[in-house]
């Protein structure tokens, strides 16, 4: 990747994720397992109160968090550190 494609700012059609992948120098084996678990493989919410409601109509114990990489908000079984209340059945 030249450095004049490193430091264009994201366009209004590039997702967050393909930006992210764009930027980094060098593929890290152990950022892409973080993606894969944490990211690509959950469905996506625009807001955390989305998230919750999905959970809500779900009835599972699940906790929202807001991903780093592509900046939406994701359901998960663990709870993480700092989460807010949980969604019980």
């Amino acid at each position: 990747m030249s450095d004049r494609d490193r430091g264009k700012k994201r366009g209004s059609e590039e997702s967050l994720m393909d930006f992210f992948i764009r930027q980094r120098s060098q593929a890290d084996p152990s950022i892409e397992r973080d993606v894969e678990r944490s990211c690509t493989s959950k469905q996506p919410y625009a807001s955390e109160d989305e998230a919750r409601a999905v959970a809500a109509m779900n009835g599972m114990k699940l906790y929202s968090y807001h991903c780093r990489y592509c900046d939406f908000w994701h359901l998960t079984r663990r709870p993480n550190s700092g989460a807010g209340p949980s969604l019980e059945d």
